[in-house]
């Protein structure tokens, strides 16, 4: 039997894809090869964005199927100033909100109040990223009432 000596104090371990394949060489030419060397070229806002939107897009698809992950990608969101915009309960305004569905209530208080949002919104920093998509609620009024 052989065994694989362990490092001694100090030393470090390779990272566990590098001890299964070695490190990894990208052809000449590759698009993430030429991304290190363009530092002059290299716009940072652009790659912001570009995570930022992945994020969204990823917290979008986990909504339903990983409630904890989706949770997890809105706290690292807000870590970097990105918060999600979800106005349940609060009036509709055509203004920041977009109206996708209503919700019939007697209710007169909750008459062009927000019911529930269909798609978060987001808003970096203040700026509005995409608006939040909701079911508004429209005041029902019954026959007796009507004229």
């Amino acid at each position: 039997m052989t065994t694989t000596p362990r490092p001694g104090p100090g030393a470090s371990a390779p990272a566990p894809d590098e001890r299964a394949t070695g490190p990894v060489t990208l052809p000449a030419g590759h698009a993430a090869e030429r991304s290190w060397t363009r530092d002059a070229e290299a716009d940072p806002a652009g790659d912001r964005a570009a995570l930022v939107a992945l994020c969204i897009d990823l917290a979008d698809r986990l909504r339903t199927a990983a409630p904890g992950l989706h949770a997890r990608v809105h706290r690292g969101l807000a870590e970097v100033g990105v918060v999600p915009l979800a106005p349940d309960g609060h009036p509709f305004d055509r203004a920041r909100h977009d109206a996708v569905d209503r919700e019939p209530t007697t209710d007169p208080a909750r008459d062009r109040t927000v019911a529930s949002t269909e798609r978060t919104g987001y808003a970096d920093r203040g700026r509005v990223l995409r608006r939040p998509e909701v079911v508004v609620y429209a005041l029902e009024t019954t026959d007796e009432h009507r004229d």
